[in-house]
C-alpha cells in the first residue's frame, strides 16, 4: 500500500496562478463595469483601467488616432511603435502580445486588442507592459485586456448610437427651421437655441448642390452626415444639402470640403453653393432657404457652378431670372440688341461687350478703352455705331437702363450656353 504524498506542488502552483488570474480579471471587469453603469464614457474607462492595472493604457479610434491616455508617460503619435501596432492589429484582428521595441514608446512591449462589435471595429485598446519584468504575466495581461475591450465595446457602441441619435436630432431641427415647421417665433427660438443659434444672432442659410451625374438623395445624405459629424448644422433636402452657417466665409470651406468628398467618390461632379443674406433670428430661416435656393438656381443658369453664389451679390440677376421663361427674356433682349448681335456675328466684332463695359464704366470713354485695351477713338466709334444700329440714345438714363438689362440677359444666356457646352 503506497503512502499518500498529497497534492502535486506543480498542480497547486498552476491552480493558484489560475485563481489569481481569474481574481484579477474579475477585479478589472468589476471596476470597469461599475464605472460604465455609473455613466462613464470611453475616456473615463481608460483612466479607470489604468488605475486598476497600475499600467499605462491607450485608447485609439478606428484610424488609430489617440482618443485617450491614462497612466505614466506620454505617447507620441509619430512613434514607430504606433505603425507597428496598427499593422499587426489590422492583419490579425485579434488580441495580440507585442514584444519590446527599443527606442520607442514600447520599451517593454504591450498588450493590444481591437474593440469590436460584430465585424465593426470601434477602436483599439493598448496596455503597455509594466517596467518590472518579474511582475508581468503575459497570459493574464492579454486575457485581462481582452475582457476590458469587451466592456469598452459596449460603452463605445452606446456612445456611437447616442451620437448618431444626436446628429439626427440636430439635422431634424435644421430641416424644421428652414422648412418653417415651427408654431411661432418663440418656438423657432427654442429650436434655434437647441442648435446653438443666438437670438438675435447673425447666421446665413447655405444650399449645397453636388451636381453629380448620378444625382440621388443618397449623395446629399452622405454629405449632410459628413458635415454634421464635423460639427456643422446641416440636413439633406432631396438632392441638396442645407446648412446654417455663422459666417459667410464658411461657405467657401463647405464647398471645398464637398468637392474633396465628391472627388473621392464621384467621377463627374461640379458642386455649387448658394448663400442667403444675413438673418438675425431663427424664424427667418425659411426666407434664407428661399434666397439660397434662388442664388444657386441663378448661379447654375449663368454658369457659376463650382462657386459660392451669394444672394446679396446677384444684383439685377435677382430680378431677371425670377422670370422662369428664358425665351421671354431673350425676346426682349433681341428687340433691343438684335442688330448688335447680328453685326457682331457677321463682322467678328463684339459691340455687345463694348456696350456692357461702357455702361459698367459709367459712360467713360477713357475707362472703357482702358478696360478693353483699345484706343479711346475705337471706343468712341463703336458707341456711335451702337446708337446707329439700335434705337438707343445712351445719353438718356432710361435707354441706358434698358440697354443694361438687355446686356445682362445676353450675358446670362451666353454663360448658360457655355456651361452646357
Amino acid at each position: 500500500m503506497t503512502a499518500d504524498r498529497g497534492p502535486d506542488p506543480a498542480v497547486v502552483t498552476g491552480l493558484s496562478r489560475q485563481n489569481s488570474l481569474y481574481r484579477r480579471m474579475i477585479t478589472v471587469c468589476d471596476q470597469i463595469a461599475d464605472a460604465a453603469v455609473r455613466g462613464a464614457d470611453a475616456r473615463q474607462l481608460t483612466r479607470v483601467l489604468a488605475e486598476t492595472l497600475d499600467q499605462t493604457v491607450l485608447l485609439f479610434d478606428p484610424a488609430f488616432a489617440l482618443l485617450a491616455q491614462a497612466g505614466a508617460g506620454e505617447w507620441d503619435p509619430a512613434d514607430a511603435a504606433a505603425g507597428r501596432i496598427r499593422r499587426a492589429l489590422a492583419t490579425e484582428r485579434r488580441p495580440l502580445r507585442l514584444p519590446a521595441m527599443p527606442d520607442s514608446a514600447l520599451p517593454h512591449g504591450c498588450q493590444a486588442t481591437p474593440i469590436t462589435i460584430g465585424d465593426t471595429i470601434l477602436g483599439y485598446l493598448v496596455v503597455l507592459d509594466r517596467t518590472d519584468p518579474l511582475a508581468r504575466d503575459d497570459d493574464a495581461d492579454l486575457l485581462t485586456t481582452s475582457y476590458a475591450a469587451t466592456l469598452f465595446a459596449l460603452t463605445m457602441a452606446n456612445e456611437r448610437t447616442s451620437a448618431d441619435l444626436g446628429r439626427r436630432y440636430r439635422s431634424a431641427l435644421v430641416d424644421a427651421l428652414v422648412s418653417g415647421n415651427f408654431l411661432d417665433a418663440a418656438d423657432a427660438n427654442r429650436k434655434g437655441r437647441s442648435l446653438g443659434l443666438a437670438d438675435p444672432g447673425p447666421y446665413r442659410v447655405a444650399v449645397l448642390r453636388p451636381n453629380v451625374a448620378d444625382e440621388t438623395p443618397a449623395t446629399a445624405e452622405k454629405l449632410a452626415a459628413r458635415f454634421v459629424t464635423a460639427g456643422r448644422l446641416a440636413a439633406a433636402r432631396g438632392t441638396d444639402v442645407v446648412l446654417l452657417l455663422g459666417d459667410a466665409a464658411e461657405a467657401g470651406d463647405v464647398l471645398t470640403d464637398c468637392a474633396k468628398f465628391l472627388a473621392g467618390t464621384m467621377t463627374d461632379a461640379d458642386p455649387a453653393c448658394g448663400l442667403s443674406e444675413r438673418a438675425d433670428h431663427p424664424a427667418q430661416a425659411p426666407v434664407g432657404l428661399r434666397q439660397a435656393q434662388h442664388a444657386i438656381d441663378v448661379g447654375t443658369r449663368i454658369g457659376r457652378t463650382g462657386q459660392v453664389i451669394a444672394y446679396d451679390e446677384l444684383g439685377i440677376y435677382r430680378l431677371l431670372l425670377q422670370i422662369g421663361d428664358m425665351r421671354q427674356l431673350w425676346r426682349f433682349a433681341e428687340e433691343i440688341l438684335g442688330p448688335l448681335l447680328d453685326y457682331d456675328a457677321n463682322h467678328k466684332v463684339d459691340l455687345v461687350a463694348t456696350l456692357s463695359t461702357y455702361l459698367n464704366q459709367h459712360q467713360s470713354l477713357k475707362q472703357t478703352a482702358r478696360a478693353l485695351r483699345v484706343h479711346v477713338n475705337t471706343v468712341s466709334y463703336r458707341i456711335q455705331r451702337i446708337e446707329q444700329l439700335t434705337p438707343l440714345d445712351l445719353t438718356n438714363p432710361d435707354d441706358r437702363l434698358v440697354a443694361h438689362v438687355a446686356v445682362k440677359i445676353v450675358e446670362s444666356q451666353q454663360a448658360l450656353d457655355q456651361g452646357s457646352a
